[in-house]
């Protein structure tokens, strides 16, 4: 019986143990951090205003949160590159966290193109662009 005891008491410390870093590993990015990010995609880029499905009110559609939509508006003259549907940012799906830092902080994507009008080529600071990436990241379906 004690053996028995003992033997789940080092099961469980194991599981403790896998937990706690678990944890570390999520808990990596600070609040503060997490903080900066969502203050310059929602504050200054204003990300949302692309990226979000609008309803009839005009009001960004909270469940559909960075998900891209279709984009509400056209340019005035004819471009060949425009971008008509946003893409999901949530969780920035498909990007490597370098290659968004690099992107935020360029403007030059994963494929050595800039984005598509109406998208802006952001000059992040490396700070900002980290930021940015680990609230968008923070935003994707968990692991």
């Amino acid at each position: 019986m004690k053996k028995q005891i003992f033997a789940v008491s080092i099961i469980a410390l194991g599981f403790v143990s896998i937990l706690a870093g678990e944890q570390k590993t999520v808990s990596r990015v600070s609040p503060a951090k997490l903080a900066r990010g969502k203050y310059l995609v929602e504050g200054i880029g204003m990300c949302h205003d692309c990226h979000t499905p609008h309803n009839e009110k005009g009001e960004p559609i909270k469940e559909q949160w960075l998900k891209g939509t279709e984009l509400p508006f056209k340019p005035a003259v004819p471009m060949p590159v425009w971008a008509d549907k946003s893409v999901n940012i949530a969780g920035l799906p498909g990007w490597e966290h370098d290659a968004a830092v690099k992107f935020l902080m360029t403007g030059i994507a994963y494929n050595g193109l800039p984005a598509r009008p109406p998208m802006p080529q952001y000059r992040y600071n490396q700070q900002d662009a980290e930021a940015i990436v680990a609230y968008l990241k923070s935003l994707g379906p968990s692991k």
